[in-house]
């Protein structure tokens, strides 16, 4: 099924839970692709490149990575091809963790008149990425949206690029970014986040305020607040 903007909306898991260190801000989304080729779509300078920004460094626990378009940099954790991978994410003074799951799906066998057919078998993993960021000011004033709505952009970039891994995705993703689409996007996604912050016990009118306030910083608008 082709990934949309509306599918995405659907297709996405999306949790908050509080920790020690802050809040854990998680997506997970079933591809249709072998771990092996999720993994490398996530790991590989090349594959990056085209549907999320360049990349650079070594995927080697303790080794240094840099993301200059997304202006992001930070040291690899824990490197456990291709299952895991833990860093911190660095973006100008301020550092969180990211950990990114890549899970094969248990697939039942075939019946006899499924294995008589011609039909390939299907193929299925699970894609978990776990963003853990600290409970300070700025999660006050935007909440799980601020860091959410980012990684639901690149969940949908992630699944354009897997339909497609020889078209350079970022053209087609900066149009889009701009479209009215895309506005109409960031403010669901923002919207889906508010009711995955309220699932978490969360009272819902700061709630409401932070979702409102992330979505019209990222579309550079003046927040509607009542």
């Amino acid at each position: 099924m082709t990934a949309t903007p509306t599918s995405q909306l659907t297709d996405v898991a999306r949790t908050v839970t509080a920790v020690k260190e802050g809040h854990v801000v998680s997506l997970a989304q079933t591809f249709a692709v072998h771990p092996e080729e999720l993994w490398s779509a996530l790991t590989i300078g090349s594959h990056l490149e085209v549907w999320f920004g360049r990349a650079s460094g070594e995927l080697i626990e303790g080794g240094r990575y840099e993301l200059p378009d997304m202006e992001a940099r930070g040291t690899v954790l824990a490197a456990e091809e291709p299952r895991r991978l833990v860093l911190t994410w660095e973006v100008g003074k301020s550092g969180s963790e990211l950990e990114l799951l890549v899970e094969p799906l248990e697939q039942e066998q075939p019946d006899a008149a499924e294995q008589a057919s011609a039909a390939a078998p299907s193929v299925a993993t699970r894609f978990t990425l776990r963003h853990t960021v600290p409970a300070d000011a700025h999660w006050q004033t935007f909440g799980p949206a601020a860091t959410g709505c980012g990684w639901d952009a690149a969940l949908y970039a992630l699944a354009l690029h897997l339909e497609d891994p020889s078209t350079d995705q970022l053209p087609r993703l900066s149009r889009f970014a701009a479209s009215a689409e895309g506005a109409e996007f960031t403010r669901a996604t923002a919207d889906a986040w508010f009711e995955a912050h309220v699932a978490t016990g969360a009272d819902k009118k700061p709630a409401r305020k932070a979702s409102v306030r992330t979505a019209a910083f990222y579309l550079g608008e003046e927040p509607e607040l009542s």
